[in-house]
């Protein structure tokens, strides 16, 4: 099992923190907290961010309300007033602050849960003008496993941030929220509420003064960007544009267009553990990849356009590097990292953006003849199109796979398992390629039939979503499946071309492994594992694929059932 410590601040220090400590410090504000079943994960994550002690002075963890009087700033009346809003009569007032309450949740809940909204209310506008911050942020909630009122099965957390809008002084609440967690899982609730606080405070911040600029640090000119995602930020593919010879040539002109870069066929350039490095022509950094000037030419010329990102249209391209490029000393900390293990960890844009990148790659690096008359190719259309000298042309493709997670009749069990190509310990949904003439639901009940030896239900088989992954060129599509009931958890009978093992899993146990890999991250890739056992933190013996992967869709979702 993890140890329910680390010694690694980073795994304190995540992103939503990263930005309130920015965003606190660009703005020259402060902030305090008050806390209560986090159990002061939100202060511990807020000081592991370097420069924090310039916008945070310290706060309270009041885990009991009845028995933290003396901890609440000596404030006898604000402790009166945090014990009656906990009090059954408390919960007859308006019920229009609960928001986000959902209907199948018994009456004594929605009263706890309003009891919280009142507390976080009193406790956020006390420690604020006690404290004297800028902002005041309060926490009150359950975590589990177990929770009062009975019949509770999952954990919430109210979150209320305080504080004085630009040019007054009386202090408000300007933001709450509700926090509806689907477990009863204590660390993974508790990451869970101090990430939405943190989401929280910067945007009551925005509500405070609009004119704050929320982002973080912007690197120097001479340094590689990475692009912050926002709602503003897109990948609009301007397919129209690529017959535009004129167009394009202004683009790839661009000197603000922005690079995706692949090493070989295998790897991206990443400024951050979830961010691509996207250099522009005008960063030096983009010049020290190359050995000589010709390397560079080449490369530039053979850059394949993407699209525009976001409102500001600003040009992306693919650019491919040769295997043995590495990075200079003043990368800016931008590294190399294989796409396949490392792509699902980035923000949903830049996954989007890598695999774009991938694809066309190495459709570019296996197509460099024609496939109908086998004469050389040039690639037109921005590269998204090659045309060989006879005047053929051919556009990348997708190859569709399917992918699946079986369950017994029941849902109880999992079937998962491993690969050739797996660590030992990493075990996953089925997949296989659909073959001509054959529709989806027929290839997921032959490729489970295949590879395990299981017959599934054909009228179980529901499609769930769906995923691009160029390794080479396929798009999963994700299905469930559920064997027939007779069957029990069928007998498996794997295909050792295929398969090194397969197993049915119960629920619980696929759970705790989804929550391990949850505080692992790329588990794809050994090194990382290894590192987590060499520690002591991990000795378990099951992991499921990371979050951002179809498989990992697959398998919460029935999890969350």
């Amino acid at each position: 099992q993890l140890s329910s410590t680390t010694d690694s601040q980073s795994s304190l220090a995540t992103q939503p923190f990263q930005r309130l400590v920015e965003t606190l410090k660009s703005s020259t504000q402060t902030c305090t907290i008050i806390e209560s079943s986090c159990g002061g994960l939100i202060s511990s994550s807020l000081m592991s961010v370097p420069g924090s002690s310039r916008v945070y002075f310290g706060g309270t963890v009041a885990y009991s309300t009845k028995r933290a009087g003396k901890l609440l700033c000596g404030d006898e009346e604000l402790h009166d007033r945090l014990l009656k809003s906990t009090s059954p009569a408390a919960s007859d007032d308006d019920n229009k602050m609960i928001v986000g309450v959902e209907e199948h949740l018994s009456e004594e809940t929605k009263a706890y849960i309003q009891s919280k909204v009142k507390w976080t209310q009193e406790a956020a506008l006390s420690y604020c003008k006690h404290m004297d911050t800028d902002f005041a942020i309060a926490e009150g909630g359950a975590t589990g496993p177990t929770f009062h009122p009975e019949g509770m099965k999952a954990g919430f957390a109210v979150l209320a941030v305080a504080g004085r809008r630009s040019g007054q002084d009386d202090v408000e609440i300007l933001a709450q929220k509700l926090v509806l967690s689907t477990h009863g899982d204590r660390e993974m609730n508790m990451r869970l509420y101090a990430d939405a606080a943190a989401e929280l405070c910067v945007e009551a911040m925005n509500i405070a003064d609009p004119s704050i600029e929320m982002t973080t640090e912007q690197p120097d000119t001479n340094q590689v960007q990475s692009t912050n995602v926002t709602d503003k930020l897109y990948l609009d593919r301007s397919s129209h544009l690529r017959s535009d010879a004129e167009v394009m040539k202004e683009l790839y002109n661009r000197s603000d267009a922005q690079h995706v870069i692949v090493k070989g066929a295998s790897e991206v350039l990443l400024g951050s553990d979830d961010q691509l490095s996207l250099p522009t022509l005008e960063q030096p950094f983009l010049g020290t990849l190359f050995e000589t000037d010709d390397a560079k030419k080449e490369a530039l010329e053979n850059r394949t356009f993407l699209g525009r990102l976001g409102d500001e249209q600003t040009p992306l391209f693919a650019m491919y590097l040769p295997e043995d490029t590495n990075v200079s000393s003043d990368s800016n900390n931008s590294y190399f990292a294989n796409t396949r293990s490392r792509a699902p960890m980035l923000s949903p844009l830049h996954n989007e953006i890598a695999l774009t990148a991938t694809a066309y790659v190495n459709w570019r690096d296996s197509h460099r003849f024609c496939t109908r008359c086998g004469s050389p190719v040039e690639f037109v259309q921005g590269g998204t199109c090659a045309k060989c000298t006879s005047g053929h042309m051919a556009w990348p493709r997708q190859d569709p796979s399917i992918i699946v997670l079986v369950t017994n009749a029941e849902s109880t069990h999992a079937l998962l398992a491993r690969s050739p190509r797996h660590p030992s310990y990493l075990y996953t949904a089925l997949a296989g390629f659909v073959e001509p003439g054959e529709n989806m639901e027929t290839a997921v009940a032959r490729e489970v039939h295949e590879e395990v030896g299981v017959h599934v239900n054909h009228h179980s088989i529901n499609y769930i979503s769906s995923q691009a992954w160029p390794f080479p060129q396929s798009c999963m599509i994700g299905f469930h499946a559920k064997t027939n009931a007779a069957d029990g958890l069928a007998s498996i009978n794997i295909d050792p071309e295929e398969i090194v093992d397969a197993r049915w899993f119960e629920k619980e146990d696929v759970y705790l492994a989804a929550r391990d890999t949850d505080m692992m991250g790329a588990v794809l890739d050994r090194q990382v594992v290894e590192a987590q056992q060499a520690n002591g933190n991990w000795t378990g013996s099951l992991l499921v694929p990371s979050k951002g992967v179809l498989a990992r869709t697959l398998v919460d979702h029935w999890l969350e059932e």
